[in-house]
């Protein structure tokens, strides 16, 4: 057995850099305007067209190669922004290669003078193009508008090319006015493209001018509410079979566009986006008896404000992370906890939440986790799935930088590993890193001894998170939590604490006692791992810890616990309808939820742009894993 290597430094995970991709995007941009600029100067001093025109292979090629590089992945915005100036440089080219020529001719003239006008028009074509789209999918009466007939990209990708084209005509004596032909088809298809556009957005305006009925002939019981954007879909995914069980009609309520083809993946339920505050109404009626919460995120209090219905916070993960006991679920009407954990971790953590908001429902995801069996001893497959470095220091629980230490460790005890990272870790540089080192370490090993080590891939896309545990005999994890949902097994664990002693850290984090605790110094790395993979002194413990983090539920039929206590929120209507007011932002006395479908409130022309960029889920609401 071999020995730990010297106690690794552990790298502060949050560094200012100096932000290079951004500077060196920075330089190329300002290169090709440049180029894009110098032809049009050696143009006016007199320089042969011929020779003037070849800076601008540059600009072209590149903005060319990037608009058909756009069409065929399909992208469907634009990014006008950089670029934009450089095509209006691009775009006198033609109109500055026949004043240098001796005979252009009034039609000639003509066709030159559009090629400046192709640019001109292309940012009212992008704003235009996008239209008003309603995102709806499964609600009966509305369908999702369509797409538009031919990609905005196209537009672009043409206006460029023709523009190339043009030049290159113009210098092999082409005359100008054989081009007409060459700016009209482009600006045809930017008509053509604005008419479809404004088409699309009055069929949207009918849709939306009829979703409230549709919504309310379909009679929901409940919605699931989704405020945040793209990437984070895991969290409605760990919720919505569950939700389904329920067996009564609801509606999916997103607020962002981006999330829509993610979310639609995983329901037959209706799923509509609702971008704005006041499109709410939209979607609410009086019937509705609940909703349903999977995270933190800030636009929630949009919907929490209907005082009909009853709010319940599901979150998306428990663990001791500071996510779990975070102040802004004090929110809701009720929190449901997978076990008494779940309640005491906010008092713990100065928290007052009313008990009576608190219903243990256990964590129903984990029904699929298999129990521990002979099978699973002695231990011969660990799992290592360390979560990520959280968007602060108070959040910052990754043990990555001592992970290559821990494989290499365990390779030499002959045991074979299975490797999930938190994906949100390949965001870090250093966390990357040392993934690409523990990769190798498996990597290599698999090719000395044969071992199945699972990595990449393997781990993380053709297993879920389940089916590594199932795989697995014992694990190895840190504050996250993928730590009680491992529990369920009634399988040995280790925990990695990074920044404090082990008598700090079981008092910080109560699922650390029945763990086998590795310092962040690696300096009981061998004693954690004698107690983990030989001797498990902690067996009995560990199933009182579990009923203590997720509920006195027997394993069979164990999901029923909280399919039982949804149906009940569900079918228990908190309010009369007659209650059924809201109160709108800046609004002393709020208006009756669509009392009078429409009325009162600013027409589907008028919408605002979705949230900004900048407006994300609470920092601290992505739990892991």
């Amino acid at each position: 057995m071999s020995q730990t290597q010297s106690s690794p430094t552990v790298a502060p995970t949050h560094r200012m850099v100096i932000p290079w991709g951004r500077v060196r995007g920075l330089r190329r941009r300002l290169t090709q305007t440049v180029f894009a600029l110098l032809p049009l100067i050696l143009l006016a001093i007199g320089v042969h067209p011929a020779i003037a025109v070849i800076p601008a292979i540059y600009p072209f090629f590149i903005l060319i190669r990037r608009g058909f590089r756009r069409l065929r992945k399909g992208v469907t915005r634009t990014a006008l922004t950089g670029e934009h100036g450089i095509r209006l440089a691009l775009s006198l080219l033609p109109l500055s290669i026949g004043w240098s020529m001796d005979s252009v001719g009034p039609v000639g003239w003509i066709a030159l003078s559009l090629f400046p006008l192709l640019p001109l028009a292309e940012p009212v074509v992008t704003r235009v193009a996008p239209g008003r789209k309603l995102r709806v999918k499964n609600l009966p009466g509305i369908s999702d508008t369509r797409g538009p007939k031919f990609p905005v990209n196209l537009v672009m990708f043409l206006d460029l090319s023709l523009t190339a084209l043009a030049s290159a005509l113009l210098l092999v004596h082409v005359p100008a006015g054989a081009l007409l032909p060459l700016p009209l088809i482009a600006l045809g298809l930017a008509g053509a493209s604005a008419l479809d556009s404004y088409q699309r957005i009055r069929e949207s305006v009918d849709s939306d001018n009829n979703l409230y009925a549709a919504v309310e002939a379909y009679d929901p019981k409940f919605v699931l509410y989704y405020g945040v954007p793209a990437g984070s879909a895991y969290q409605v995914g760990m919720w919505i079979d569950f939700l389904e069980r329920i067996g009564e009609r609801f509606i999916v309520v997103l607020r962002r566009t981006s999330a829509f083809r993610e979310i639609t993946r995983l329901t037959d339920a209706p799923v509509v986006v609702r971008t704005n505050i006041w499109q709410l109404d939209d979607v609410i009626t009086p019937n509705m008896t609940a909703a349903f919460y999977v995270n933190n995120s800030a636009p929630n209090v949009h919907l929490v404000r209907y005082p009909h219905m009853t709010h319940v916070q599901l979150l998306h993960g428990d663990s001791d992370k500071a996510s779990s006991f975070n102040p802004v679920t004090a929110l809701y009407d009720k929190v449901f906890v997978a076990g008494q954990a779940g309640i005491d971790r906010y008092e713990n953590n100065g928290v007052d939440i009313p008990k009576h908001k608190f219903t243990i429902v256990g964590r129903p995801q984990v029904e699929s986790v298999e129990q521990q069996g002979p099978e699973n001893l002695p231990v011969r497959t660990v799992l290592y799935a360390p979560t990520w470095e959280g968007h602060y220091a108070d959040t910052n629980y990754g043990s990555l930088p001592v992970g290559p230490p821990i494989i290499r460790e365990l390779i030499a005890r002959g045991q074979t590993v299975i490797f999930r990272p938190h994906p949100f870790s390949y965001r870090n540089p250093e966390a990357r890193q040392n993934i690409r080192e523990i990769h190798a370490l498996l990597r290599a090993d698999r090719e000395r001894s044969g071992r199945e080590h699972r990595y990449g891939r393997r781990a993380e896309k053709a297993l879920d998170a389940f089916g590594c545990f199932n795989a697995a005999d014992a694990m190895i994890s840190d504050v996250s939590s993928v730590v009680p949902d491992f529990l369920h097994s009634g399988k040995p664990y280790g925990l990695v604490t990074m920044t404090t002693t082990i008598d700090e850290f079981e008092r910080a984090f109560p699922l650390a006692r029945s763990a086998y605790v590795i310092t962040h110094d690696l300096s009981n790395l061998n004693e954690a791992l004698d107690e983990l993979l030989l001797h498990d002194s902690k067996a009995e413990q560990r199933r009182a810890t579990r009923e203590y983090y997720l509920g006195p539920f027997p394993p069979e039929n164990y999901a029923e616990a909280f399919v039982g206590a949804a149906r009940q929120v569900v079918l228990e209507a908190r309010k009369p309808a007659a209650a059924m007011t809201a109160p709108a932002e800046g609004e002393e006395g709020g208006s009756e939820i669509r009392g009078q479908a429409g009325q009162d409130r600013p027409g589907p022309e008028s919408e605002l742009d979705e949230f900004p960029d900048s407006e994300r889920d609470s920092p601290n609401d992505p739990q892991d894993n």
